[in-house]
């Protein structure tokens, strides 16, 4: 019964109770007391920009530098493997492939500059590559087993034709939209 009274009495002088209201000075004194609200640390984006793109370059120069291994591998074991001086179409096909050896390093090493722009570009190229490179392997076999068919010979080197001519175009459009990005002009919009 005492809850019924004080629930009565609380009830029949609700107006009273609604019409004392604290002092200013108390909500500034409380909120003087309230923990300060904590700040997050503003984080800078050039500190990730810097660490994408040593990432990029990591990469890609893993990848310039295993591709290139694979390529001394495979011309070293194709060389020990066959006497160039037995044919000359042999020496012809190891000078060939010194030759485009290099120039597709070469090439490979230019188009590592436009790799953090288009990071999706090195991987696609890459899988190509390792596809080519392994019909490239069989075409050495098929060499090997039939000593130094002249077919097979141009098969290979076709084959280096067609990888340095992919990176050739590749270059060649990366830099289309490098100059055509460079020769629009920012425009300025006011709000």
């Amino acid at each position: 019964m005492n809850e019924d009274k004080l629930e009565q009495f609380v009830k029949n002088h609700a107006e009273e109770f609604d019409s004392l209201e604290p002092p200013k000075m108390a909500w500034d004194f409380i909120e003087k007391e309230l923990p300060s609200p904590k700040q997050k640390p503003v984080r800078k984006l050039w500190s990730y920009a810097w660490k994408v793109a040593a990432a990029i370059l990591i990469f890609t120069s893993a990848w310039l530098l295993n591709d290139y291994m694979d390529m001394k591998r495979t011309l070293d074991k194709h060389i020990s493997n066959m006497e160039p001086s037995a044919s000359p179409e042999l020496s012809e096909l190891s000078d060939a492939e010194a030759y485009y050896t290099s120039q597709i390093i070469s090439k490979q090493a230019e188009l590592s500059q436009y790799a953090r722009q288009h990071p999706e570009i090195i991987e696609d190229l890459k899988k190509e590559f390792t596809e080519m490179d392994k019909s490239k392997a069989e075409l050495k076999k098929d060499l090997a087993e039939s000593n130094a068919d002249e077919k097979v010979i141009e098969a290979i080197i076709l084959s280096y034709r067609v990888k340095l001519e992919i990176l050739n175009q590749m270059l060649t459009e990366l830099r289309k939209s490098k100059q055509s990005n460079q020769n629009q002009k920012p425009f300025e919009t006011k709000l």
